[in-house]
């Protein structure tokens, strides 16, 4: 049966890829189980939430959906596990470290003070900043072409 599933795949234009890895789902759950019910796919899915990570979990869930299908079993159809996102950014500090950070820094060094207080407070990158030149603030102003081609102005106002 698995190498008529196998045949199904490839007359369906799967690539070689899909086709290892619809295989190798299929054939882990008929190490695991003789019958193909709906007891046996729940207990399945439930041992793969246990054993892998949700993008892991999807896949295989998209091959055995596809199996069924294959076997006319379309009705047993097993959900996919919901992948919740992070609301968080990893890479950012906290306002906390910030302000320690500034109060450090305007201490110990007023130029790095001056480049980490103008980043936080106009969101350039540094790859922005290392092309602003004493006569773009003698200017006013410089338009730079950032990431994805958009057009930054900044604008200086001297006191």
């Amino acid at each position: 049966m698995l190498e008529a599933f196998k045949e199904y795949l490839d007359k369906s234009n799967f690539s070689k890829n899909t086709i290892d890895s619809y295989f190798f789902a299929v054939n882990q759950f008929y190490q695991q189980y003789d019958v193909v019910n709906q007891k046996n796919l729940k207990a399945f899915k439930i041992w793969m939430i246990d054993n892998y990570k949700p993008k892991t979990v999807n896949l295989r869930l998209r091959a055995i959906n596809c199996y069924l299908d294959f076997i006319q079993k379309g009705n047993l159809k097993l959900p996919f596990v919901k992948i919740q996102q992070k609301t968080f950014l990893e890479n950012v500090i906290s306002e906390a470290d910030y302000n320690y950070l500034k109060n450090c820094l305007k201490k110990d060094d007023i130029d790095w003070y001056m480049v980490i207080r103008f980043l936080a407070a106009t969101g350039a990158r540094v790859s922005e900043l290392i092309q602003f030149k004493v006569e773009h603030v003698k200017l006013g102003y410089i338009d730079i072409y950032s990431k994805g081609g958009k057009l930054e102005e900044y604008i200086f106002q001297n006191n």
